[in-house]
């Protein structure tokens, strides 16, 4: 095995650092870690010129009832998880797992997840979380120039988890883990080739994972069921939350938040809506006014236009006209009675 840590190599960190609840957990003797990392992420510091990007790679073997788990938070890089042995729930935006032994996770730059519920389950899991250069609005990706032979090859591979946009695959036959617990699990200090060793994993690992959302969809085509889902899960938390839905909101900022590409979201709204993005979020808007209007009679209609999102009163008004077939002070009215 990988020489586990004493609390001596894990690394500080404050409370709000959503990895803190695994530090300390190890701390507490709860949870055996072989883990390395940069920043706040536990583990084995990797020096400054190893492997630029990799936040975080590592395993956990939870033994027995656990009293901790990993809040909802967002990674700056794209993250691999796979369940080793034993149980552990797992939710991002789209949906959420119980996942099992031989479950595969995946989770892209800036993406809400969680595992626990709230705590995790007796289980050993290893992940590796590398940055792609990615911010919260744009889904451009760079993967380091250690990920695969040349820049071709790292340009398909960013494709491939664009296209694809599962958060969740399954290993039915145990190759990908066989060769986890080979090669990292399983595996002694190899001293000045560890750095070499783990780029051989983070590799082999993201390269299993591409080929297998390849044969998902098939022929590399897009996976408009997965990207579809995480659209129409964006348009509904907004439709849920007027204050969210009020944001300044551009197209180029929605497509950020679904991790897609402005045309695509067009596309993908018109298919799912048969609406353009903006249409959908002034739809959105129009709706939680109608919701106001019925029940905060104490509301001008001038100030829940402005709440709601919209930068004018007289458009305001003229799409909700349109919408509803009457002005927002005839619905108002009609409401009242």
């Amino acid at each position: 095995m990988i020489q586990l840590l004493d609390q001596a190599t894990i690394s500080e960190r404050s409370g709000s650092d959503a990895c803190a609840p695994l530090s300390l957990a190890v701390e507490r003797g709860e949870v055996n870690l072989s883990a390395y990392g940069r920043g706040a992420y536990p583990g084995v510091r990797l020096r400054k010129c190893a492997l630029p990007g990799l936040r975080s790679i590592g395993l956990w073997d939870a033994v027995g009832p656990q009293r901790w788990g990993i809040p909802m938070h967002r990674n700056e890089g794209i993250e691999i998880g796979y369940v080793l042995s034993g149980q552990l729930p797992f939710e991002t935006e789209q949906g959420s797992w119980d996942l099992r032994s031989g479950d595969i996770t995946i989770t892209r730059p800036w993406q809400r997840h969680c595992l626990g519920n709230p705590n995790i389950s007796a289980c050993k899991f290893f992940w590796f979380i590398v940055d792609v250069e990615a911010s919260e609005s744009s889904g451009n990706w760079n993967f380091p120039e250690w990920i695969g032979p040349d820049v071709n090859s790292r340009k398909e591979l960013k494709q491939i988890f664009l296209r694809n946009q599962r958060n969740h695959l399954v290993d039915r036959r145990g190759h990908l883990k066989s060769y986890i617990n080979r090669s990292f699990a399983d595996n002694v200090s190899l001293g000045e080739l560890t750095v070499a060793n783990l780029a051989v994993i983070v590799n082999t690992v993201l390269l299993d994972v591409a080929t297998r959302l390849c044969q998902e969809v098939g022929n590399n085509e897009a996976d408009t069921q997965g990207v579809n889902q995480m659209i129409s899960q964006f348009f509904k938390s907004l439709s849920q939350s007027p204050e969210k839905s009020a944001e300044p909101w551009t197209v180029e900022a929605m497509a950020g938040a679904c991790r897609v590409g402005k045309s695509y979201l067009t596309t993908s709204c018109r298919e799912i809506f048969n609406a353009t993005p903006s249409e959908q979020l002034n739809l959105i808007r129009l709706h939680h006014a109608a919701n106001f209007l019925r029940s905060a009679p104490e509301r001008s209609i001038t100030e829940i236009a402005f709440y709601v999102g919209f930068n004018s009163s007289q458009y305001f008004a003229n799409r909700f006209k349109r919408q509803f077939g009457c002005s927002p002070a005839e619905f108002r009215k009609g409401a009242a009675h």
